[in-house]
């Protein structure tokens, strides 16, 4: 059962009770209004009867009259004795409705005689009928009146459930198209100013989530770019250089084996083997740097950025001021990857876009979180916009960290770039 048929429903029981409330109530006040109106009736017509025993046209008149709250008759002797005479009822009043109404019996089988001349008798009985007939015209109009309002309460209540419910039932199918990524549903406009402001708040979240999935979907391109290059980048540097020093390094054997008889040639072929391996070498170790810090293992993190630091500066002729502390808290091997990366593509960034000719590089530690600043002097490169690869390389690293990284451009000229991240320390083994 809908929501609006059940609260019709309630609304229909509560009017319901009411209305038995209010009609038992009626019915205990109609038997107290019915036994004084009668009994005032019943003395009257009892006063009135003294003079009409005794003058034959009023006694005519009275009976042949209406009256009032009472019945007249004139019963014989043999029906004196009798008192099972029925009540005179109207019959616009159901009989059932007759006997709802308390104590009624007991007002109607009281009867009063009055002797006549010729050895007949005048009795007086109580009607309620009148009294009763009322009452039950009071009962149908509250009747009409409850059902009428019933309805009409029903009816506002289901349109403006209905016209309430609008809105719910929009969100709903909102929510629906966001679970299955349709991340473009949008919510209209509400007169309502509560629920028009958590339409509102539902557009811009929806909104945030289309931007985050094009997002994604523009990272992970990029990112899956970045790996075919480097994949190329890695062939590349293997078959041009590494290759060529083996292919050398062969061809140096094949001579050696050749010149077995010449001491002097074996001497000099062996002296470039020696070099070219040398030269392989080092080729080798700066591809193992590309491709992970390895220094980090070996120095740890402050003197790993520390030597990023020296070698990026006389790389690209930009002074660099180092602002840490002494010791730093233990991080996990994860976490201090991600600083050196981020600081390495702050570096890269500054160089590629900044023109600066000065950079401020700060790592402190703040009760339980670590912050890091990289600023310089330069033109302020646009990074509000995040659109690089690097940059949101950079704030992903900082969101794994379960930190926040942020850029800004100065208005004395250059950006700075912020991170704040947690610290949780890591025991050593």
């Amino acid at each position: 059962m809908k929501a609006v048929l059940r609260l019709n429903l309630v609304v229909a029981l509560v009017f319901l009770f009411a209305l038995l409330v209010t009609v038992y109530g009626m019915l205990q006040q109609a038997t107290k209004d019915i036994t004084r109106e009668v009994s005032a009736g019943v003395s009257f017509t009892h006063q009135l009867l003294s003079a009409a025993v005794t003058d034959e046209e009023l006694l005519k008149n009275l009976l042949d009259g209406e009256t009032r709250h009472v019945h007249l008759s004139i019963v014989d002797n043999t029906q004196l004795s009798s008192n099972d005479q029925p009540p005179h009822h109207s019959d616009e009043v159901p009989e059932w409705f007759f006997n709802m109404i308390p104590g009624l019996d007991h007002i109607e089988e009281k009867q009063y005689f009055r002797y006549l001349s010729d050895g007949r008798a005048l009795r007086l009985q109580a009607d309620t009928s009148d009294e009763v007939e009322e009452v039950w015209e009071s009962v149908q109009s509250v009747l009409v009146l409850f059902t009428l309002s019933a309805l009409l309460s029903n009816l506002a209540i289901y349109i403006g459930v209905r016209h309430g419910v609008k809105p719910v039932t929009d969100f709903l199918n909102a929510l629906k198209d966001i679970e299955k990524g349709r991340f473009t549903a949008r919510l209209d406009h509400y007169s309502i100013r509560e629920i028009n402001d958590l339409s509102e708040h539902f557009n811009a979240m929806a909104l945030a989530l289309e931007n985050a999935e094009q997002d994604n979907a523009r990272l992970t391109h990029e990112l899956m770019r970045l790996q075919e290059k480097e994949r190329a980048h890695l062939a590349r540097e293997l078959h041009d250089d590494l290759g060529q020093y083996l292919t050398g390094i062969r061809a140096q054997a094949y001579l050696i084996k050749a010149s077995a008889n010449n001491p002097d040639m074996v001497s000099a072929v062996g002296e470039q083997i020696t070099v070219n391996c040398d030269a392989m070498h080092v080729s080798f170790r700066q591809l193992i740097r590309k491709l992970h810090p390895v220094i980090l293992e070996q120095l740890g993190l402050l003197d790993a950025i520390r030597t990023l630091v020296e070698t990026w500066s006389q790389s690209h002729h930009i002074k660099v001021d180092l602002h840490f502390p002494e010791s730093l808290i233990s991080l996990s091997d994860e976490n201090n990857t991600h600083i050196y990366r981020i600081i390495q593509e702050a570096l890269n960034n500054i160089a590629r876009h900044a023109q600066a000719s000065l950079v401020d590089l700060t790592l402190k530690e703040e009760s339980d979180s670590l912050k890091l600043i990289v600023s310089d002097n330069g033109i302020g490169a646009d990074c509000s916009k995040g659109s690089g690869l690097g940059l949101r390389s950079m704030q992903e690293r900082a969101r794994c960290m379960q930190g926040t990284l942020n850029f800004k451009q100065l208005a004395e000229g250059g950006s700075m770039v912020s991170m704040e991240i947690p610290v949780i320390e890591v025991e050593e083994v």
